[in-house]
């Protein structure tokens, strides 16, 4: 699958399978995606490799890892989780091609704004499982 920024700066291919599909509701993905929740998905580091980048790489450090993003448009890019350094976290919003897997679950409720309901049948987590 490819994957790019808004921009088109930043451009990376992902080889292996997206694991794990899910909607998160921290604080943290709502400030990062601007919504109510982001939908993500985990693939190997080893299966994600930058093809282009005409644009910097910026990086956050959010407390448990790099939140990834495009230096000129601000589109997320990936997540660099501290304690699984063999995973990154991949925005499925950023997925160009089609395939891209439904999430499997709502992640981080707790912290679900007022304003939103969830009115599908996906398995709810007040945490992350």
């Amino acid at each position: 699958m490819k994957a790019s920024c808004l921009c088109g700066g930043v451009s990376y291919e992902i080889t292996g399978p997206i694991q794990r599909s899910r909607y998160c509701h921290c604080s943290h993905c709502r400030k990062f995606s601007g919504t109510a929740h982001a939908a993500w998905g985990l693939v190997e580091t080893a299966h994600l490799a930058v093809k282009h980048s005409s644009a910097a790489l910026g990086k956050y450090n959010s407390g448990n890892g790099l939140r990834v993003f495009c230096s000129t448009c601000g589109s997320p890019l990936w997540y660099e989780p501290t304690d699984l350094p063999q995973f990154r976290g991949i925005p499925l919003g950023v997925i160009d091609d089609d395939g891209v897997p439904e999430p499997q679950m709502h992640v981080w409720t707790q912290s679900q704004v007022d304003w939103e309901s969830i009115s599908d049948a996906l398995p709810k987590f007040s945490r992350h499982p």
